[in-house]
């Protein structure tokens, strides 16, 4: 069964759980390591103050569309991981410094909210761990830099999830790190115990970084891939119906997407946003008129992703400017496809047109053409796109003659 977003309410009492349970088990914690009252007084006071920063960047993530995948729906992921994260961090001033299994922490609380959330939390729980068992302020930075190093290697998950590369990295300088720390702590000589402690750490925090990938990777981006699947085939429920009420309407939504599509592949952007734009740009405002319902009512009857309805939203809503590549790639997409398909129909009507008249006409000089006036236009300009996406564009529409002339034969 798929699980619902959360509501507002869900996720306000989430927080609130959230806080009530960590700074008190902070408190109690260092009352079990012998701390005196005023220190444990002190100590709550800065891990509210904390705690509640880490709330401010989660909220306000969320209000500005900056949390990973569907995170800003589902808090309970990131709560979840915060408090198991509060918890090792209690508990493990009870082992050497050597056997903190740390940086994983970083990456779970990374990836169920964004970068800087997830720094943000590791770095006051680590802080707490540290000040806990009264370690030395390099021990706090190599586990400080080793979570920010793996939180940010994961930061950004192509849409084939190939994790292999950046779990190398990590692990191999995690390695190098703990070496230096035991080397430069024993001065040249470690003993076995210490040795076999940063052994176990590093199997451990492996598997931990295995399991936390695995899951986000079921929880989140399969089932994410599994709504663009449904929503992006061609035989879905809201596009098919146009092939027989709208072959126009559904024609557009077939190229344009085809274009967004080899645009967001070559450039690097998301495929599945992109192709989901290319079909539903116009679609959803012929859905949103006959219905008469919002856009925002529409997507959400089809369990339209949230980076879909992002995009639809800029396309449609002139009050709202484009910033995402994906909607310049569909607004550029849309804008070639149009104009070819209307220099199309026109020559088809034109009775005293000839072939030969027909098969002179560059169309990749007209996509070129149209390129060029939506970049003069300026309504580019307050877009994430960059010279070389704009580059990488006209290559892009100049190299497809022979999808231009399949146009033509339609």
């Amino acid at each position: 069964m798929k699980k619902k977003e959360e509501a507002r309410w869900q996720k306000v009492l989430l927080m609130i759980m959230m806080m009530a349970l960590s700074a008190p088990s902070v408190g109690v914690a260092a009352y079990l390591y012998g701390k005196s009252f005023r220190d444990i007084f002190t100590l709550i006071l800065i891990t509210a103050a904390c705690f509640g920063m880490v709330i401010f960047s989660m909220v306000q993530s969320t209000v500005f569309g900056t949390l990973h995948y569907d995170n800003g729906g589902h808090y309970v992921r990131f709560v979840s991981f915060f408090l198991i994260s509060t918890a090792a961090c209690c508990i493990l001033p009870t082992l050497q410094s050597e056997g903190w299994a740390v940086p994983s922490l970083a990456l779970a609380l990374a990836l169920f909210s964004n970068a800087v959330t997830g720094i943000l939390s590791y770095a006051a729980l680590l802080g707490i761990c540290a000040y806990l068992a009264s370690a030395d302020i390099l021990v706090f930075l190599l586990y400080f830099f080793m979570g920010v190093i793996f939180a940010v290697l994961f930061d950004k998950l192509d849409e084939d999830y190939k994790t292999g590369g950046p779990m190398f990295i990590a692990m191999l300088l995690y390695v190098i790190g703990m070496a230096a720390k035991l080397v430069f702590e024993s001065r040249g000589i470690v003993s076995e115990d210490k040795l076999a402690t940063a052994v176990i750490n590093i199997f451990i925090t492996f598997i931990i970084m295995l399991a936390v990938l695995r899951f986000y990777c079921a929880a989140v981006i399969d089932k994410e891939k599994g709504k663009y699947l449904m929503i992006n085939d061609q035989e879905y429920k809201m596009l098919a119906k146009y092939k027989k009420e709208d072959r126009q309407l559904y024609y557009n939504a077939i190229h344009t997407a085809y274009f967004a599509e080899k645009t967001a592949r070559l450039l690097h952007m998301d495929v599945d946003v992109a192709k989901n734009g290319g079909y539903y740009h116009r679609i959803i405002v012929s859905e949103c008129k006959a219905q008469e319902k919002s856009l925002e009512e529409i997507c959400k009857e089809n369990k339209f992703p949230l980076k879909a309805v992002q995009l639809l939203q800029e396309y449609n809503y002139k009050s709202q400017p484009m910033k995402m590549r994906e909607t310049v790639a569909v607004y550029i997409a849309d804008s070639v496809v149009s104009a070819i398909m209307y220099l199309i129909g026109k020559d088809k009507m034109d009775e005293n047109g000839n072939e030969d008249d027909k098969a002179q006409t560059d169309y990749a000089k007209v996509a070129l053409g149209v390129l060029r006036r939506k970049i003069n236009s300026g309504i580019l300009n307050n877009s994430d796109i960059s010279l070389s996406d704009l580059g990488g564009l006209e290559k892009i529409y100049t190299g497809e003659k022979l999808y231009y002339d399949f146009l033509r034969r339609e």
